[in-house]
């Protein structure tokens, strides 16, 4: 009996557990602005810490080249044993033993200051520099790709969600009209067929509501990766407090703006300028470089003439000069490659001009078609939604066939679902013509 009474508590109490369990891992729901999201981005995706952690290294780089401005200072010490030393002839017949002091150290200290290399150091500052410019461009470019992508599923999940309330009216209208055909086929006022059509009707539409819930889903978890929140929330987009008015500029402005605020032209730029620098660092080569130079000596013992067991101190200050021959020859095919780089640099720059025109017209382009269609859009949908009442009302009647009302009620459905879409891709298209001028 203790043992029935013990398994039943225990039973009991994994039960509860079980559904503690399944209460905490259920969604919540999470109302989140485009500005809230735009927050979260940049404080939690995972690719944009990589980027900024890129910049830190750039800029630590600079610091350690700077450090070649400073002196070369160099210390050493060493205590040893010295043996006695033994004399032999030619033919290794030992003649005489010398007493030294059998105790040695020596103490040297080396300075070496770089005075001239023709601007080496400063050249490779401003190399390190550009580079710490390039990794922060690299993080803005990184930024703006990350906001759209960010901003695309927000926008595709603020559909999705629509799509799924559209569906769900107009899966209750079709609920209403299978009571309505099952009330006239019992009646005899209508075929079997009719009413059948209508469930399958019905039905479909689940399976619709079935598969958009699936992709809210699927789009939900992607946004909660990409924004570093927890998968058990459930984003609810607002569009409400974005600004989408129609903006009136020509493609001509929004290309000018490109031009000069997309971060890949001005990746471009740097890219020219760190080859421009690495040939000025090439030629650097070709000169001399003049160094100063002191140093401080002290041994012991002495065993040049009579060995006697005192220090001996030196000290020496002076300039060096050297000159790398080789350069005179060698240098000018290093150069050579450096030119052929910065032509290519030059080159891509091009390249990435010309897609950017492209992009800004397709994304303008884009922004317009998506207004136009919209302002149609309306229209149809206002006038599929009154093609439906006026239908419904004449099949109550039996005025028409049930095939003209679904006839109707897909017009109105693709309509709604079709004016939902443009007001989406109205926001989308002038979110990716912000990106491509560089303004996300």
């Amino acid at each position: 009996m203790k043992k029935f009474i013990f398994f039943t508590l225990l039973s009991l109490m994994l039960l509860i557990l079980g559904n503690a369990s399944a209460v905490a891992q259920e969604t919540q729901e999470r109302i989140m602005t485009i500005q809230e999201l735009a927050e979260s981005l940049s404080k939690n995706n995972i690719q944009l810490k990589i980027a900024n952690t890129s910049v830190k290294v750039a800029d630590a780089k600079i610091g350690a080249v700077k450090t070649n401005r400073l002196p070369d200072i160099s210390t050493d010490v060493s205590a040893f044993y010295l043996s006695d030393v033994t004399i032999y002839d030619t033919g290794f017949k030992k003649l005489q033993k010398v007493d030294l002091p059998n105790f040695g150290n020596q103490f040297n200290v080396k300075a070496n200051q770089l005075l001239f290399a023709g601007g080496k150091i400063n050249k490779s500052i401003a190399l390190s520099e550009l580079s710490k410019s390039l990794s922060e461009n690299q993080l803005n470019n990184t930024e703006q790709s990350i906001k759209l992508n960010g901003i695309e599923l927000y926008l595709n999940l603020y559909n999705l969600q629509n799509q799924k309330n559209i569906l769900e009216n107009n899966k209750n209208l079709a609920s209403k009209r299978t009571q309505n055909t099952k009330f006239f086929y019992d009646q005899n006022m209508i075929t079997k067929n009719e009413m059948l059509r209508a469930q399958v009707l019905e039905r479909q539409l689940e399976q619709s509501i079935l598969q958009v819930q699936n992709a809210i889903f699927i789009t939900n978890k992607n946004l909660t990766l990409l924004t570093g929140l927890d998968e058990n929330i459930l984003i609810i987009p607002t569009i409400d407090n974005i600004n989408h008015n129609i903006r009136k500029q020509d493609e001509q402005y929004y290309r000018q703006i490109a031009f000069s605020k997309n971060p890949q032209i001005t990746g471009s730029d740097m890219q020219i300028a760190i080859a421009e620098k690495n040939l000025e660092l090439t030629q650097t080569d070709r000169l001399p470089a003049l160094a100063a130079f002191a140093g401080y000596n002290a041994n012991r013992p002495q065993t040049t003439g009579t060995p006697i067991d005192l220090y001996s101190n030196t000290y020496q200050v002076g300039l060096s000069l050297s000159y790398n021959i080789g350069s005179i020859y060698k240098n000018s095919k290093k150069e050579a490659v450096d030119k052929i780089v910065i032509d290519q640099a030059e080159q891509q720059k091009e390249a990435v001009r010309q897609q950017i025109e492209s992009d800004v017209n397709a994304a303008y382009k884009n922004y317009h078609q998506a207004i136009q269609q919209r302002e149609v859009s309306i229209i149809n949908q206002e006038a599929a939604s009154e093609n439906y009442r006026i239908t419904e009302l004449k099949y109550k009647n039996q005025l028409v066939t049930y095939i003209e009302i679904i006839d109707a009620a897909n017009t109105k459905l693709q309509a709604e679902l079709q004016e939902l879409d443009d007001q989406t891709n109205i926001i989308l298209n002038y979110v990716r013509l912000l990106r491509v001028t560089g303004e996300l």
